[in-house]
């Protein structure tokens, strides 16, 4: 996947998931909750590996993943294109191009 960030500029990160998981862990100190009632919450770690290597921690609230789904659901060409992704054949397509921006 390819990940583009207003902080970073131009640059284009290229990432894999590396694990999506449910945790307790509390996202502010990334440690156990220790008696604290710490809701469950989807952690997908992503591996960026182009042009750095970094872990990125994405803890998904249960209301996100609701409205990921609502997007999927209430748009069905978003359903279509993610089953011609799911069947692609790996390496299909070229990295993408950065455009330039007009000033």
């Amino acid at each position: 996947m390819y990940i583009r960030s207003t902080g970073l500029g131009k640059t284009l990160l290229k990432a894999k998931v590396a694990k999506i998981e449910p945790t307790n862990i509390i996202p502010s100190t990334m440690e156990n909750p220790n008696g604290s009632n710490e809701p469950t919450r989807l952690l997908m770690v992503a591996d960026i590996i182009e042009p750095v290597n970094w872990t990125v921690r994405i803890f998904v609230e249960p209301h996100d993943l609701r409205q990921m789904l609502k997007q999927v659901l209430t748009h069905p060409s978003n359903l279509l294109r993610a089953l011609k992704f799911l069947f692609a054949k790996e390496g299909a397509s070229a990295r993408p191009e950065v455009q330039e921006e007009n000033s």
